[in-house]
């Protein structure tokens, strides 16, 4: 789902990440702008699963019932639909190669299925008080205290209250559950951590909810925890990234991610 862009500088998670992982992929996509050959089946996938959740949960703000699931499934249909009909090609990874669109919808239907039965069971007392709720905060420098120019952008996916409790939901698809290493150093609940103070909303829990595409769809309910110690890295990660980008430092990170990514044709080839 496309979100409005704030005005001015900014960065956000997913931009971060993308230098970490290659800061060619960086300049090409955000800087250069250079069209990409494909989009990821995953890309369009993940997105239709969270337009589904997103009316799910914000028909429980406004109702205080959730989203019927007949309706769920079609709010899913329409955003895939929407995402895979673009000008750029589809195309997808290994462990949806080969599969119709049909089968990739059957997939994200069972997903959803599996989804609203756990749901069902678990929304009893649950305030929903926020969906996709955005935001755009300040970032300091660690050392010295300085704002940076850029703010931090993005969108959390549910802001929910149990039990005078309120917590940060973010949804997530994947091929299996997550591990240790990815609950405890995946930095988007970090941000959200911080963002969530700036913006006047406190100390929050923070958890993930990962549905599987799993044969049998699991879901995975996991709450993380970030102190001062893992706050104070993201900064320096960030402000790290936002320096280097400043710099103009670009290199290609040549690995497992190139058979994906939809710049390596322009990488290889030296860009535009």
């Amino acid at each position: 789902m496309a979100r409005p862009q704030p005005e001015g500088l900014y960065v956000s998670v997913s931009q971060i990440k993308t230098f970490v992982m290659c800061p060619r992929k960086y300049e090409l996509h955000y800087i250069r702008g250079e069209p990409p050959a494909f989009v990821p089946v995953a890309l369009v996938f993940g997105s239709a699963i969270h337009a589904a959740l997103a009316g799910y949960y914000g028909e429980i703000k406004v109702s205080g019932e959730p989203l019927r699931r007949d309706l769920v499934l079609d709010v899913f249909r329409d955003a895939w639909d929407k995402g895979s009909s673009g000008p750029v090609p589809l195309q997808a990874d290994e462990e949806d190669d080969g599969a119709l669109a049909d089968q990739i919808i059957d997939k994200g239907v069972s997903m959803l299925h599996a989804f609203c039965e756990h749901a069902a069971k678990t929304v009893s007392g649950l305030t929903v008080e926020s969906v996709e709720l955005p935001f755009a905060v300040s970032i300091h420098d660690v050392e010295t205290g300085e704002l940076f120019e850029e703010q931090l952008v993005g969108a959390i996916d549910l802001v929910v209250n149990e039990d005078g409790q309120r917590t940060i939901v973010e949804h997530k698809t994947a091929a299996k559950k997550y591990g240790l290493d990815q609950l405890r150093y995946d930095i988007q609940p970090t941000a959200y951590a911080l963002a969530a103070r700036e913006m006047g909303l406190g100390e929050v829990g923070l958890k993930f909810q990962v549905i599987t595409k799993t044969k049998v769809p699991a879901i995975q309910i996991a709450d993380v925890h970030r102190d001062d110690q893992d706050e104070d890295d993201f900064l320096r990660t960030g402000g790290g990234v936002l320096r280097a980008i400043d710099a103009g430092v670009s290199y290609p990170v040549r690995g497992w991610q190139c058979r994906s990514c939809p710049y390596e044709h322009a990488c290889r080839g030296g860009g535009s």
